[in-house]
Formats: C-alpha cells, sequence, structure tokens
C-alpha cells in the first residue's frame, strides 16, 4: 500500500507549473473509451481542451496546484464560472482535475475537490459541476462517493459514411 503525503500543500498555479499541468494530458484521458473516437482523437482533443482551458479561461478562473511539502507538484485542479442551464444561475464548473500517477490514491484529488467546493462556496455559488468521460470508471466512482450525482447523459452513436 503507499502511504499518503504527510503535508498536501494548495497552491495557486504560476507560469513555471505550465510544462507540469500540459505533462498530465495523458493521465485525463487513461481510461476514456469512446465509440467511433480514436486514441489520436483523445490525444488532441484533451491537448486542445487543456490549452483552451489555461490560454482563455474566462475571468474569475482559478488553478490551483497540489504539492508535497518539499514542492513536489502532485496534481492541479482548473476552476471556472460556468451558466448552469438547469438552476439558471452561476455555478462552479471544474474543468480539470489530474494528478500525477504517484500520487493517486493518496487523498491528493480529494484535497484539491475541498479547495474546489471553498472556491465556488467564496464566489457564491449554489452548484459545482462537472464533466467526465462515461467509460472513466474510476473517476466516476471518486466524484459519486464525493457527492456528485448525474443530472444529464450524452449518448452517441456513430454512423457509416
Amino acid at each position: 500500500m503507499s502511504q499518503r503525503p504527510a503535508t498536501i500543500v494548495i497552491r495557486p498555479a504560476t507560469l513555471d507549473d505550465r510544462a507540469f499541468i500540459d505533462s498530465l494530458d495523458d493521465r485525463l484521458i487513461q481510461e476514456a473509451a469512446v465509440p467511433g473516437i480514436t486514441r489520436e482523437n483523445l490525444d488532441a482533443f484533451q491537448h486542445r481542451y487543456t490549452q483552451t482551458a489555461l490560454d482563455e479561461a474566462p475571468s474569475g478562473s482559478a488553478i490551483m496546484i497540489a504539492t508535497d511539502a518539499a514542492g513536489t507538484p502532485l496534481g492541479y485542479i482548473h476552476l471556472e464560472p460556468t451558466e448552469d442551464g438547469l438552476s439558471r444561475t452561476t455555478a462552479g464548473y471544474v474543468s480539470i482535475l489530474a494528478v500525477t500517477a504517484a500520487a493517486e490514491g493518496k487523498g491528493v484529488a480529494r484535497r484539491l475537490m475541498e479547495e474546489a467546493e471553498r472556491w465556488a462556496m467564496k464566489q457564491g455559488y449554489r452548484f459545482l459541476l462537472l464533466d467526465v468521460f462515461a467509460s472513466n470508471a474510476t473517476a466516476r466512482r471518486f466524484y459519486e462517493r464525493g457527492g456528485f450525482v448525474e443530472d444529464s447523459l450524452r449518448l452517441r452513436r456513430p454512423i457509416g459514411f
């Protein structure tokens, strides 16, 4: 069994964190499997999504880095305001949550989500929303344990061309 870091420090991201953030794209699609979508499509999607989240983030967005006590990055979370069509209010959106393979199962993602909730509450948001690949069983279990429930489901059917 892997040990939990003695201390998990959460801090705002800086420009120096960019390479670390970019390095976690593969982790975000590790369990992704979408009918009719190739691994290359998923790689390109995740790269574009991360770049857009970082380079074109809406006003009010936040990126938080989790590190150990020595400052070694363990994971990050990207948060942004979004329109919640169901409540017709602005809600917090977890755009990206990723941890290193070495940090998985050590409480890092949980601490980042706790920070996300504090951020959302500070903004006055009533809801925290996120999307996850349906095939990502690990992430889905994690989010369910954190109290997230499905509110919609996107379906896909490949058709011949």
